[in-house]
């Protein structure tokens, strides 16, 4: 977690961490990647399959890439969030979330990227949380948990299903 003072050439910056900001927007842009990416493996298997009826472990697979795709959207939505902080939304999303007597108190800001979290810290001590959306990280963990889930049961059922080799029979 890296911390930026509140002064006003430290606020210049488009994010509370400075240079962390490019990697973030790296992160995302891979995210996105990523998500168009499963979801176009998940079409081209669904199409591939059509005229057979698809099998428990098809679709326990079908929703681990879905879960998987969640995860990531949701992390690259808060993200965005935390990444486009501009120095005067820095101190209304301090201020929103904690009131304006608090906000006033801020002398510092900082941001966390795993769990996804912009943090007005106070210059007497403590801190509190603005800007990420509330639902991101519980929602972001859920689907990780259920994309973890599905894709394991996934890859049991597909092995419970498999045939085994038959043994070969010499005729004499």
């Amino acid at each position: 977690m890296n911390e930026a003072p509140s002064s006003p050439a430290s606020l210049a910056s488009d994010s509370p961490d400075g240079l962390n900001s490019i990697l973030l927007l790296f992160i995302c842009l891979i995210g996105v990647i990523v998500v168009f990416t499963l979801i176009g493996l998940l079409g081209s298997g669904i199409a591939k399959r059509t005229g057979r009826r698809k099998t428990p472990a098809e679709w326990l697979g079908a929703i681990a890439l879905l879960s998987v795709c969640a995860t990531v959207a949701l992390y690259i939505w808060g993200a965005l969030h935390v990444m486009f902080m501009e120095s005067d939304t820095m101190r209304e999303a301090c201020a929103k979330a904690g009131g304006e007597a608090k906000a006033a108190q801020v002398d510092r800001y900082s941001a966390s990227y795993l769990p996804l979290r912009f943090t007005c810290r106070i210059d007497e001590g403590g801190s509190y949380d603005a800007a990420v959306p509330g639902y991101v990280n519980p929602a972001m963990g859920i689907a990780f948990v259920l994309a973890i889930a599905t894709g394991a049961v996934s890859v049991v059922a597909r092995d419970q299903n498999r045939p085994t080799s038959p043994t070969v029979t010499r005729g004499r």
